[in-house]
């Protein structure tokens, strides 16, 4: 287990009871650089985010719920979270697409910017 993990093991049963999983949702727990992300799919498409940082220092939730976008604006969006520095896989699990779907969008972009 991580130090993360271990050390704010109330934090994680704290931020786990408050997602209230259902058996039809999906979930990704990655700790990376000190931050635990938790990305949970509902079974409707919406995505919610739960970031904290050791210690509690930091502590992030979003929601993303893909009907409220069109394509173009997801695309667009993607593409704002990779010049931010954002990896395929990070903004995959933030919008509840596949990582292969991202790199899909954001080669389209590129080709349609040249």
């Amino acid at each position: 287990m991580s130090k993360l993990v271990a050390a704010r093991a109330k934090d994680l049963s704290v931020m786990l009871g408050s997602l209230q999983l259902r058996p039809t949702d999906t979930f990704k727990m990655t700790v990376s650089n000190g931050v635990l992300s938790i990305n949970r799919r509902h079974s409707d498409g919406r995505v919610e985010s739960l970031r904290l940082r050791a210690r509690g220092s930091f502590r992030q939730t979003t929601v993303f719920d893909p009907s409220d976008v069109t394509i173009p604006e997801r695309r667009a969006l993607e593409a704002q979270m990779h010049e931010e520095g954002l990896s395929q896989s990070e903004i995959a699990d933030l919008l509840g697409v596949s990582q292969a779907t991202v790199s899909l969008d954001l080669r389209k972009l590129k080709k349609k910017k040249k």
